[in-house]
């Protein structure tokens, strides 16, 4: 292009296009003074000598300087212009990589990339819960007295048969406890006997003092009878006054006699009552004196710590010649692992479907197998303070598989009572409207719709309503995203697009 163009002025040059200005004019360029002041130069190298000569005439005096003619002027021009021409257009430095690499417009795309996921139907309402393993059976096993630990007899991780005797506790103090109780137990015993003597010996008190009180009473009777044969005799002057009224005081002193006779027999009923309650306090006395030395012997019976039940040991803190305080180290602790309880803590949203026999598969992230059971009790009572129901698995244990303690995952398998679809929870737009899903259309352009979500099904969500589940909803939307807006969409195989929607 560029020896084209410098053809072309040349050509124009040599048949006379006039001055530089006026061919740049004709030619369509514009040219530097310098570039043509150079052109100029280069084209004078190139005027033959004998041109030069005929043109520039020797002088004569100031006032006869020659000047050149109009054609010397015109072909002066003319260089010029054509030596900036080729100063201007002919670079060889950039001429192989022009020819070379042809310039080539290029339109970038800029548009937003984004990932797209689509709905899953909502047929089942299969939740994966975090659930924790328990014992059947579970005790801590303390010291009931207090002493010092003689021997201990089984370790961690032995298992044991109900009554196995585990730890021995010797206990000084309480060995003498018992033996205090059971002397004053004995001496309780001692005055029981002494007051059931002493209620005979009134029993026999009373006795004579009834009997002195009848034989009175039959003297009175007999002073009382010839008193009143007296009376008849004094009347008919038998017997004197003075006699009469010697047995009338002797009666009156009978008299007397029996109702002291009388008094004696109550004072000696009285004691005898009396005699009766004091036993009735010392059989008392004795009972809880022997009551006391029943406690001790009970207490003293805790010397030998012994299984409660058939398990394992899972915790050994008990040490020879370590002090134990009543109640409060724990010295074993045994858990029946036979069978196991699985205890998941259910979402409100879930207590209503979560009833005894739903179907349930556990797992724990140790081991790859998967143990199917059902719900086996549920506390119908929902917390307030984690608004979660607590439930029971029961699974049968007698590999020892599950552990207790351990973390499982339950997955219930609880019927969906409406229809819908499910998405993934990383294609939701939480704003303050209310939940949306950015939807890419048919050209690819941005939709947001307002949703409403059903039940959370962990790392899914029910839509209840809002789509139709043919949209193809952007993963992890950003805010900046608005209606109408172009994106680019990552092209995945339908068959991966399902899965991930799955």
């Amino acid at each position: 292009m560029a020896n084209t163009t410098l053809n072309r002025i040349l050509a124009g040059s040599e048949s006379g296009l006039g001055t530089s200005g006026e061919f740049q004019r004709k030619a369509g360029v514009h040219l530097p003074q310098s570039h043509a002041n150079a052109l100029t130069t280069n084209r004078l190298k190139r005027i033959p000598s004998q041109t030069i000569r005929q043109t520039a005439k020797p002088a004569h005096g100031p006032q006869s300087r020659p000047r050149p003619s109009g054609f010397a002027l015109k072909w002066l021009m003319s260089a010029s212009v054509v030596a900036g021409t080729s100063v201007m257009f002919f670079q060889p430095w950039k001429l192989p990589l022009a020819e070379s690499h042809p310039t080539i417009d290029r339109v970038e795309d800029t548009r937003k990339a984004v990932d797209v996921q689509r709905p899953a139907p909502a047929a089942t309402a299969n939740v994966a819960l975090p659930a924790t393993i328990r014992p059947w059976q579970s005790a801590a096993l303390s010291a009931r007295v207090s002493g010092y630990l003689t021997r201990w007899h089984r370790d961690l991780g032995d298992r044991v048969q109900a009554g196995d005797l585990l730890a021995e506790i010797e206990t000084p103090e309480l060995d003498q406890e018992i033996a205090s109780a059971e002397s004053l137990a004995r001496e309780a015993d001692a005055a029981t006997v002494q007051a059931k003597a002493e209620r005979i010996e009134a029993q026999a008190d009373l006795k004579t003092a009834e009997a002195q009180l009848n034989r009175v009473r039959a003297e009175l009777e007999l002073s009382r009878s010839q008193l009143s044969r007296r009376e008849k005799l004094v009347a008919s002057r038998v017997i004197t006054q003075e006699e009469f009224d010697t047995f009338s005081r002797e009666v009156e002193a009978r008299t007397a006699i029996v109702a002291a006779a009388e008094s004696d027999v109550t004072r000696r009923q009285a004691n005898l009552e009396t005699r009766s309650a004091i036993i009735d306090v010392r059989q008392a006395t004795a009972k809880s004196r022997q009551s006391n030395v029943d406690r001790l012997s009970e207490l003293q019976a805790f010397k030998r710590i012994v299984a409660p039940f058939n398990g394992i040991v899972v915790r050994r803190s008990a040490e020879i010649g370590m002090l134990v305080t009543a109640g409060r180290e724990e010295l074993f602790v045994i858990e029946d692992m036979s069978r196991v309880r699985v205890q998941i803590n259910v979402p409100q949203a879930y207590s209503a479907q979560t009833i005894p026999g739903v179907a349930t598969s556990v797992s724990v992230p140790e081991s790859s197998a998967v143990v199917q059971g059902t719900i086996t009790r549920v506390s119908s009572s929902v917390d307030s303070a984690s608004r979660t129901m607590l439930a029971e698995i029961e699974l049968e244990n007698s590999s020892s598989h599950l552990q207790p303690g351990s973390y499982a995952q339950v997955t219930l398998m609880t019927q969906q009572t409406s229809a819908g679809w499910t998405v993934p929870t990383n294609t939701l737009l939480m704003r303050v409207e209310g939940p949306h899903v950015v939807i890419v259309n048919e050209q690819d352009q941005i939709e947001l719709r307002h949703v409403t979500l059903g039940r959370d099904l962990g790392s899914r969500v029910v839509v209840v309503s809002g789509i139709s589940g043919n949209e193809r909803l952007v993963v992890k939307p950003s805010n900046d995203l608005a209606d109408g807006q172009s994106v680019q969409v990552n092209h995945r195989s339908p068959k991966s697009e399902r899965q991930a929607g799955a």
